[in-house]
């Protein structure tokens, strides 16, 4: 609801404000640069989401300056004339360009901040995950630890088997501590920290 009461209200300020410094510029004679003016409602046109709204205003007002050239009292030197309202459809159009790079810009400085916002809450995912994992698990070798023992108390037990047994827990101690050490959150960082290729 807010989001056409805005566009509207704007777009009624600028024909407003068009209007205003079109009947002015009819008033004063050609040699003043009445047409510089019209700024005012480019840069009312920053709001709009838009960028088509900016290039409207701006040939709206540029029709504005060449019809207040025609209607407005005759005055000054017509070169004087001529330069004033070139400069201020020069203005008009520098005004817009500006804008819309600065637009163009703002949203992609968005764009960015957003993919780093996502990318720093897929880390913070990934390392809450890591963390709850790494803490089963050495729950679980450490357990493991208490089998060993009991199993070292039982001489009839395969020193092999026991071997085995010590190198199970040493790899799968090293392969976490390999895998929580991933720091650029990839796929294949992921998967290459536990199966190095």
């Amino acid at each position: 609801m807010e989001t056409t009461k805005l566009p509207v209200s704007l777009i009624l300020l600028s024909m407003f404000l068009m209007s205003v410094i079109f009947v002015i510029d009819l008033q004063l004679p050609l040699g003043v640069a009445g047409g510089i003016p019209y700024i005012a409602v480019v840069l009312i046109s920053l709001w709009f989401q838009n960028k088509n709204y900016a290039i409207g205003f701006a040939i709206t007002c540029t029709v504005l300056i060449l019809i207040g050239f025609y209607f407005s009292p005759f005055g000054g030197e017509l070169w004087k004339v001529l330069a004033n309202r070139i400069l201020a459809i020069l203005a008009i159009w520098t005004t817009v360009t500006l804008a819309i790079k600065w637009k163009r810009t703002q949203e992609k400085i968005l764009l960015i901040k957003s993919k780093a916002e996502k990318e720093q809450e897929k880390k913070e995912i990934y390392m809450a995950t890591m963390h709850a994992a790494l803490h089963i698990t050495n729950n679980l070798l450490n357990q493991l630890l208490l089998v060993k023992m009991e199993i070292e108390k039982h001489e009839d037990f395969s020193k092999d088997v026991l071997d085995s047994f010590d190198n199970m827990m040493l790899e799968a101690g090293t392969l976490l501590a390999k895998l929580s050490a991933v720091k650029d959150i990839e796929a294949d960082n992921i998967m290459q920290s536990v199966y190095p290729r």
